[in-house]
């Protein structure tokens, strides 16, 4: 009788154990991590007035998709020098190959590749596909079509569908209201030269332009943010 007890008491105690270990990797299990790259411009007409947006649609996507507190996104500084790196050996734009490279260096395990389109009639469009970095497998593809005026909320319906396709809910305390501001392009297209004045490492340039992107637009929060960040540096 003694023998089973000790048997039954040794079997709880590993038992136990273990599942405190368990419990113990997937509390302390990372998150997700994501990098987001500059959005590719597909527009036909105008093509080029619209060049700047490639980077401030993708800063806008990845201020949204911070605010999941259980995903990480990784800093587009941190992504563009990697990509910076890996482009000193080859010409032209860097491949999806490359991106990928990237990612892996980075430690993330998906990208997300974007572009859009704005028309004739003021209307934009914009897609993305989220890349599986291991396999270069595309896990899923997204997109949304509105008014240029309306861009906020299609970016907000954007980082809400890349949330539901990795499985990722915000928590309570994080959660978004339904966007309702509407904003001119020409206020986006100038907070989109401003990233791309950081980017370049002209700080004072990128600063004034967030700077006028809020004496037109006040409660512009991505302006707000980039020029915080460019004050503490």
């Amino acid at each position: 009788m003694k023998r089973h007890k000790v048997f039954f008491c040794s079997s709880f105690i590993v038992f136990s154990f273990c599942t405190f270990i368990l419990t113990k990797n997937i509390i302390a299990a990372d998150p997700p991590t994501i990098a987001v790259l500059d959005f590719g411009n597909n527009s036909i007409f105008n093509r080029g007035d619209y060049e700047s947006l490639s980077k401030g649609l993708a800063e806008m996507i990845i201020t949204g998709l911070n605010q999941a507190g259980s995903l990480r996104v990784v800093e587009r500084q941190k992504l563009r020098s990697i990509l910076d790196e890996l482009k000193l050996s080859q010409t032209g734009a860097i491949s999806e190959e490359s991106s990928l490279k990237a990612g892996k260096l980075l430690g993330a395990q998906h990208l997300v590749f974007g572009g859009f389109m704005v028309t004739p009639d003021s209307k934009i469009r914009i897609d993305v596909r989220i890349v599986q970095v291991e396999t270069g497998l595309t896990l899923k593809a997204n997109e949304v079509t509105g008014k240029t005026k309306d861009v906020l909320n299609l970016i907000s319906k954007l980082d809400d569908k890349i949330l539901t396709n990795l499985n990722v809910r915000l928590a309570e305390n994080q959660k978004k209201s339904e966007g309702t501001d509407q904003v001119d392009l020409k206020v986006l297209m100038l907070f989109s030269q401003g990233v791309g004045f950081e980017d370049a490492g002209n700080l004072e340039k990128a600063a004034e332009c967030y700077q006028k992107v809020l004496a037109m637009e006040p409660d512009f929060q991505q302006a707000k943010k980039r020029l915080l960040q460019l004050k503490q540096k």
